[in-house]
C-alpha cells in the first residue's frame, strides 16, 4: 500500500535541463527564484554585498548571479 502512495508522487525536475531527481541527480533550490536545479546548472557557495557577514552562503542559478551581483566565495 505505501508503495502506491509515493508511486504517484511527482518528481522534482531540473528547471534548465528537465532531469529529474533521483539519487544520482539531486537537486539545489535556488535562493532567489525558487526554482530548482540539477548540480550542473547551480552556483554554490556565492556570496554578495548586501549580505551580512553571518549570514551563510546560498545556492543560486546563473540568471540570478548575474541579476543580483553574486560572486564566488
Amino acid at each position: 500500500m505505501s508503495k502506491n502512495k509515493f508511486s504517484n508522487l511527482k518528481r522534482g525536475k531540473c528547471h534548465k535541463c528537465n532531469k529529474i531527481k533521483s539519487r544520482t541527480n539531486p537537486l539545489a533550490i535556488c535562493h532567489e527564484c525558487k526554482k530548482r536545479f540539477c548540480y550542473d546548472h547551480i552556483y554554490s557557495g556565492q556570496i554578495n554585498s548586501t549580505m551580512p557577514n553571518n549570514e551563510r552562503i546560498r545556492d543560486v542559478c546563473s540568471k540570478c548571479k548575474e541579476k543580483y551581483n553574486y560572486k564566488s566565495l
